[in-house]
């Protein structure tokens, strides 16, 4: 069943349509209202507009004298639809704005603490890591791609792959970094044994994050990513491409997609901004709520006989 439905056995139907017209078309009370609300005018200019609105639409239905009638199914459609959209207006969105939103809430209280609203920094990064076949241990690994020869190999090879990148991939689109590691198969050359193209796509990551718990002063002792690997990351255009540059791991060539700044609880504007955030899905499940309201009052006006 409709919300004009609800509405409609609920004795409201006289909410729409039952005051003063202009050639048919009615002057109704709540456009008024929203109007004066909208525009900034007293109740007399906003229904003086209302009226004017309403004698162009008269008149450009005039002109358009030869159109046929709209069916009597339709018109009721679109009466019951109207009428609908009133209710909601005046019934429910008037109670449950932004402000409306209790604080206590546990949507908006889970909020506060979920990673999605409360986070550092965050640089969401892809990249293409060029580095020796194999499984090596770290120190394997880091002396390899210390080795000059292998260095300036990889160096070369990433180079031609970032011209190629900046000519075919649009950075600041959403699916730059699907297109960019579409290349670590493209360009993959089994006449080089040395050295192989690794993608790992796009995360969040914050920069300063560390390893292992920080000690009793804040410090950070063991930083979780590469100093230099930060150094070239957190410097540059956004979007845009960083490298090749060398690290312990092999050579990288990174796209940081987009920055996200801190959010914290303490930030100012914290709060508006997680409301505002909030406010739709709460605004959605109110509006299930409601509508089980309305249909409990209809089977009960209907029980006993009411319209």
């Amino acid at each position: 069943m409709s919300l004009a439905t609800f509405v409609l056995g609920c004795g409201a139907a006289e909410r729409v349509g039952s005051g003063p017209r202009i050639d048919g078309l009615p002057i109704e009370p709540a456009v008024v209202e929203q109007v004066a609300a909208r525009d900034g005018l007293d109740p007399a200019t906003a229904r003086l507009r209302v009226i004017e609105t309403l004698r162009l639409a008269a008149a450009a239905r005039a002109e358009r004298g030869d159109e046929p009638e709209l069916a009597e199914a339709r018109r009721g459609h679109l009466r019951r639809t109207a009428l609908a959209r009133v209710v909601l207006h005046d019934d429910f969105e008037a109670s449950h704005g932004i402000d409306d939103l209790p604080a206590d809430d546990p949507m908006l209280v889970r909020a506060r603490t979920e990673p999605r609203f409360v986070h550092p920094a965050l640089h969401h990064v892809c990249q293409i890591i060029a580095a020796p076949p194999g499984k090596l241990d770290d120190d394997a690994l880091a002396a390899k791609t210390a080795e000059p020869q292998w260095r300036a190999r990889a160096l070369a090879r990433m180079e031609a792959l970032r011209r190629h990148i900046e000519a075919t991939v649009p950075l600041g689109d959403a699916e730059a970094c699907a297109l960019m590691l579409r290349n670590t198969e493209l360009e993959r050359d089994p006449s080089d044994d040395t050295l192989v193209l690794r993608g790992e796509g796009a995360g969040g990551f914050d920069l300063d994050a560390c390893a292992e718990a920080p000690g009793p002063d804040g410090r950070c002792d063991s930083p979780r990513f590469a100093p230099e690997w930060v150094d070239a990351v957190r410097e540059g255009p956004v979007p845009g491409l960083r490298g090749p540059f060398p690290t312990r791991f092999g050579v990288h060539l990174a796209l940081v997609r987009e920055v996200l700044p801190a959010s914290r609880p303490e930030d100012p504007g914290f709060e508006a901004e997680l409301r505002a955030r909030i406010h739709p899905m709460w605004t959605a499940a109110a509006l299930g709520q409601w509508l089980v309201s309305l249909r409990t009052r209809h089977a009960a006006l209907v029980a006993v006989g009411g319209e």
